[in-house]
């Protein structure tokens, strides 16, 4: 499966003191899906400090669609320690 990834941002949610990511996905792999689920790693150096599960439902060949979702309960004054992120596709139909 093929996706793309753009505008990746971290900011703080707005009434918690948690992150929050937010970004979008376009959908490049050729197929029309009925839900796709995304898993997101938030890492300081080697270390995971977020692993957060976007689900995206009725997701259409050449569709982009925009995401947010707080990384778990993790302060936002953590931000500028993050060293790096991953996103990939867990499960698609």
């Amino acid at each position: 499966m093929r996706f793309s990834y753009n505008n990746i941002k971290f900011k703080r949610h707005p009434y918690e003191n948690w992150l929050v990511i937010s970004g979008e996905v376009t959908n490049e792999s050729g197929k029309n899906f009925h839900a796709v689920v995304f898993r997101i790693l938030v890492f300081i150096k080697t270390t995971p400090i977020g692993n957060i599960i976007v689900p995206i439902k009725g997701f259409q060949v050449g569709q982009t669609r925009t995401f947010e979702a707080p990384v778990g309960e993790v302060d936002y004054k953590m931000l500028e320690q993050i060293s790096r992120y991953e996103i990939y596709p867990e499960s698609a139909y």
